[in-house]
């Protein structure tokens, strides 16, 4: 009886001896991390995610570490199959919350452009002190011609129990908060007239400030500008100069259209379908430089949602689509200084909606 006590203890405590020929003892948590809340219902975190930043909480809700795993140059750790962030943690109740980018914070931070900033925290604060803040100068989000790093987002749903002696795992979902819009001016009654020089291309919203749960907290207007504008040419074929269609043509040719077009990268969007909140919905605005004119104006969140007529079958609400997609295109095509009508695209999809000029 006593050879059976001494081997059982012995087998508990051994993984924990100094041995080479013996397994770790299994501890803490494995963090496994998914981002497939897309259109495409694919997970695409190890293709889209070059860092991520896990926040440790206790089960009070109150800081205990962080840790930071991100690829570089020489390694790729996130795109691995099967990646897991591996924490050591003493026994204990714990959630987390992920807060992850195409590369890694420093990386990011030595690059030019507007920047993600995040909450330092100290032992003990509660996790309601998590807030992310994009930067912004007298209110104007200064992109310096780069694209936002994208931001994705995501917390544990439920508590995490850790033991000794036992390894947990767990997933965490992300969201992708960053979007891109791409805006393309057409000239119907004179197509060959125009150019990105032309216009002022902005996106209004209350949208740089996201709490713990990625929640909007109360923050002031900012104004997303291009962070890339430019032209692009069609000729017809047609020599310049030359009125006849059926000439063959030498030299160069006539410009038979331009189209003027600009990227915006934004921060999440919020759909607000109450018409008492309708001020809160962000806005396009779009401004003739020629005449000070406003050439149009639109409910871009109410806009862009429309596109999951795409996917139907889904019956995704509009916050939930717009949740989903990230990357949009919209043309807009001009006649005697306003809008006629736009077309929403949708990336990845040949699907596309006319939207005439009607109140957005």
């Amino acid at each position: 009886m006593a050879a059976m006590t001494a081997l059982a203890f012995t087998a508990s405590v051994s993984c924990s001896l100094m041995h080479d020929d013996l397994p770790e003892c299994p501890e803490g948590v494995d963090l496994t991390f998914v981002y497939d809340y897309n259109v495409q219902r694919a997970d695409m975190f190890r293709h889209h995610v070059g860092g991520v930043t896990v926040y440790v909480f206790d089960e009070n809700g109150r800081y205990v570490t962080e840790k930071e795993e991100f690829n570089t140059a020489s390694s790729s750790p996130l795109a691995a199959e099967g990646y897991k962030m591996h924490l050591s943690l003493p026994e204990g109740v714990y959630s987390f919350i992920a807060v992850a980018h195409q590369k890694g914070t420093g990386e990011i931070n030595a690059a030019p452009g507007a920047k993600f900033r995040r909450t330092e925290f100290s032992a003990g604060h509660p996790k309601e002190n998590l807030n992310i803040r994009l930067d912004r100068v007298n209110g104007r989000v200064e992109h310096q011609g780069v694209h936002l790093d994208t931001l994705w987002h995501g917390m544990s749903t439920t508590p995490v129990r850790i033991t000794d002696m036992e390894q947990a795992e767990h997933t965490i979902s992300l969201m992708r908060n960053t979007n891109n819009l791409t805006v393309s001016l057409h000239q119907l009654d004179n197509p060959a007239a125009i150019s990105h020089d032309d216009f002022d291309v902005t996106i209004t919203d209350r949208n740089g400030l996201l709490a713990h749960d990625n929640s909007l907290l109360d923050d002031e207007e900012l104004t997303y500008t291009p962070y890339a504008a430019w032209t692009t040419d069609f000729d017809d074929g047609t020599p310049e100069g030359d009125t006849d269609t059926k000439a063959p043509g030498k030299g160069s040719r006539a410009i038979a259209e331009r189209t003027a077009h600009y990227g915006i990268a934004f921060n999440r969007l919020m759909h607000y379908s109450d018409p008492a909140d309708n001020d809160r919905n962000a806005r396009l605005v779009i401004v003739s430089r020629k005449t000070g004119e406003q050439v149009a104006q639109i409910n871009l969140p109410d806009c862009l949602a429309q596109g999951r007529g795409a996917f139907e079958f889904y019956n995704y609400t509009p916050q939930e689509f717009l949740d989903r997609e990230y990357d949009y295109h919209l043309d807009f095509f001009l006649k005697d200084g306003t809008w006629q009508y736009a077309r929403l695209s949708i990336s990845l999809l040949s699907w596309s909606k006319r939207i005439q000029n009607v109140s957005l």
